[in-house]
């Protein structure tokens, strides 16, 4: 297996030397950012990736289709013949025992090395039985299966920085809860999802919202069963575009603050429910990729008598350069102007009013957005057309508002395992699987992010003649509609102080 490497394998690398590495969530975001890193960066000998069967796509059809993604370019140049180390696994996380059928299961147990459970839902406020089977029940099925694995090196669940913000300061443990993992799993089996919405309040307690409070019961569920195994537990926190690799500024899932980004960068987006001086608790998605390998790296090398999990929040707070939500909005629309970066989906022009009142967020909200959306739905429904751009909104507003919670409150981490983790890291592991955010330049990171929008989201590679076009017809509309607006306010002055000194 060395020999399919150039330079000696690195401390990390000998720890997945030919290894059979099973993954949840590997379609996900997360997910395939990480399946690109160890497929590319680490000599495995296999990786199983668990995926929903699909009617009418065969397995290979479906791994192609995953892997045509921009995102494994690099992978297919370097490793031509990697598609033969990946195989698809049928099963669903929100069915009992992960959807495993009898002989996967199996297989799982004789055959593994390394388990990674990425796979979660990540809808903020989601129906908590839905959330508990894919969230809290999959873990504690996983956990099973792991205990039974005869080889297992290392077990990461993935879990959020925000699975513990009701505490003053989320240090790097596992708090207890007040919903046992078994209750919350037998509710969810046992009753409608109509009735266990009406509970739902009562049973979130100090949490915010179904995704944080799924979070900490996985976390709780992962001590009560995992005692004396090979666990770690790692805790990101927004997840946003890739840094560095193996391309800049590359996303695909649309919800939270990429969603926000690709809103402000259209001009779609004119308002925002957020404190401008709230720090932005980000981390971009390849250093997340690389702290779960290292975390693998790291269970192998404690000691046994340590029962302890360690976990590792991955935050910015106490190691990047401050940033704060008003300065990631500015950003994206300073980019997008001083580099002259356009779009042929250019809604308005960009620019965007922030404010923590919800209040005067409501108002501007409907003013800015509401009444133009019907205005347009209301031309689009004349000339024959669906209602499209109000429902746009609709989806929007309840994105900014199931955002709030983390855009307007400053949440305190200790991050000490982290450091103690780079620390312990050799130097060509922290070249080769950086984690340390400390030196990032948020400036350069948001213009990746802004040509990243542009070429793997919208799918535009650069400024084409259909995009200046439409920005300038943009522009030309935006100016002719701000200058009647001032136009009418001045004319409606004159009246007004014709009428009073007349």
């Amino acid at each position: 297996m060395t020999a399919l490497f150039e330079k000696p394998l690195t401390e990390i690398q000998k720890v997945f030397a030919d290894t059979n590495v099973f993954i949840t969530g590997a379609t996900g975001f997360i997910g395939q950012v990480l399946v690109e890193k160890i497929l590319r960066s680490c000599p495995v000998k296999h990786v199983y990736l668990l995926a929903r069967p699909k009617k009418g796509k065969g397995p290979y059809t479906r791994l192609n289709k995953m892997f045509s993604n921009p995102l494994y370019s690099i992978l297919k140049n370097e490793k031509p013949d990697f598609m033969e180390k990946v195989s698809l696994m049928s099963g669903d996380c929100e069915e009992p025992n992960l959807g495993l059928s009898p002989a996967d299961e199996d297989y799982v147990v004789r055959n593994m090395h390394i388990i990674i459970h990425c796979a979660a839902t990540i809808h903020l406020n989601g129906s908590l039985k839905r959330t508990t089977f894919i969230n809290i029940r999959s873990t504690r099925d996983l956990m099973f299966i792991a205990r039974r694995v005869h080889q297992l090196k290392a077990f990461v669940f993935v879990s959020t920085a925000f699975a513990n913000t009701n505490q003053e300061i989320s240090k790097e443990i596992i708090y207890d809860c007040h919903m046992p993992g078994e209750t919350l799993i037998k509710m969810a089996e046992s009753f409608s999802s109509s009735f266990i919405d009406s509970i739902t309040k009562e049973c979130l307690g100090t949490w915010p919202n179904t995704y944080t409070l799924s979070k900490c019961v996985a976390e709780n569920l992962v001590k009560q069963y995992g005692q004396d195994m090979p666990i770690s537990i790692v805790r990101p926190s927004i997840v946003v575009f890739t840094q560095d690799e193996p391309i800049v500024g590359w996303f695909t899932n649309m919800s939270s603050v990429p969603g926000l980004c690709l809103g402000i960068g259209l001009g779609a987006i004119r308002v925002l429910l957020i404190d401008k001086d709230t720090p932005a608790v980000i981390v971009p998605a390849d250093k997340v990729a690389n702290l779960i390998i290292s975390a693998v790296w790291h269970i192998t090398k404690k000691s046994n008598e340590d029962s302890s999990i360690p976990i590792f929040n991955f935050v910015p707070n106490n190691r990047a350069p401050l940033l704060t939500f008003g300065q990631c909005s500015k950003s994206i629309v300073d980019k997008m102007k001083t580099y002259k970066i356009y779009s042929e989906k250019q809604v308005w022009n960009q620019s965007t009013l922030n404010t923590k009142h919800k209040f005067i967020y409501d108002i501007i909200f409907y003013l800015y957005h509401y009444i133009p959306s019907l205005f347009i739905d209301t031309i689009l429904w004349v000339i024959g057309n669906k209602f499209r751009v109000a429902p746009l909104y609709s989806k929007l507003h309840t994105m900014v508002m199931d955002m709030q919670y983390f855009a307007i409150n400053n949440f305190k981490f200790d991050d000490r395992n982290l450091d103690m983790l780079i620390a312990h890291q050799s130097a060509e592991d922290r070249a080769l699987f950086d984690i340390d955010i400390s030196k990032i330049n948020w400036e350069k990171y948001f213009l990746n992010t802004a040509l990243g929008i542009r070429r793997y989201i919208l799918n535009e590679p650069g400024n084409s003649a259909q995009a200046i076009k439409r920005h300038k017809m943009v522009m030309a509309a935006y100016y002719i509609f701000n200058g009647t607006i001032y136009a009418l306010l001045l004319y409606s002055m004159y009246l007004i102080f014709n009428c009073v000194f007349s």
